[in-house]
């Protein structure tokens, strides 16, 4: 009988396992199935890898007190000679603010924020100061996350590497 058996199952190319039934009789319990999915699930989860795109933002927060970074109060040269640059982002528009002077506002439209007009006086802000590296972007909290991911994009692109954020405008 188990020649039989052998010969109908293919020769015993499928994996089967054996259980015994409480009468002594045995049964081929089929694991084909249960193979099938565990292929498919492997290769579920490899082709997922391929689409999940994880990217990272580099940001800083504006420091804490005075002086500088390490917080002995010594400067350097280049230190003495950064100017503040803040871009102002709310539900309005954008304002840029550097060393004292104040750039007209920059509206927004209803095709949505002044891209061109922030890039044209972060230039202008560079030619006055070339040497400045940083900007703080105080951001209103009614701004959606992808206007401040591309304001940070557009100051990087006027040679502004680094980008600080401050949140919370004072009402």
């Amino acid at each position: 009988m188990s020649g039989a058996r052998a010969a109908l199952s293919g020769g015993g190319a499928r994996p089967r396992r054996r259980s015994t039934l409480p009468g002594g009789e045995s049964e081929e319990q089929d694991m084909t199935p249960m193979m099938n999915i565990l292929i498919i699930l492997i290769s579920f989860l490899v082709t997922m890898v391929v689409f999940t795109h994880i990217s990272v933002v580099k940001f800083s927060l504006p420091p804490n007190g005075g002086g500088n970074a390490e917080g002995n109060g010594i400067f350097t040269a280049a230190e003495k000679e950064q100017k503040d640059l803040t871009v102002l982002v709310s539900e309005s528009g954008y304002q840029v603010m550097a060393d004292g002077q104040t750039y007209p506002p920059r509206p927004k439209k209803a095709e949505g924020y002044d891209i061109r007009g922030l890039a044209g006086d972060l230039q202008e802000v560079k030619k006055i100061m070339p040497f400045n590296e940083s900007v703080v972007l105080l951001i209103d909290s009614a701004v959606i996350y992808q206007d401040v991911i591309t304001t940070m994009d557009v100051c990087r692109e006027n040679r502004f590497a680094k980008v600080l954020l401050s949140g919370g405008l004072a009402e």
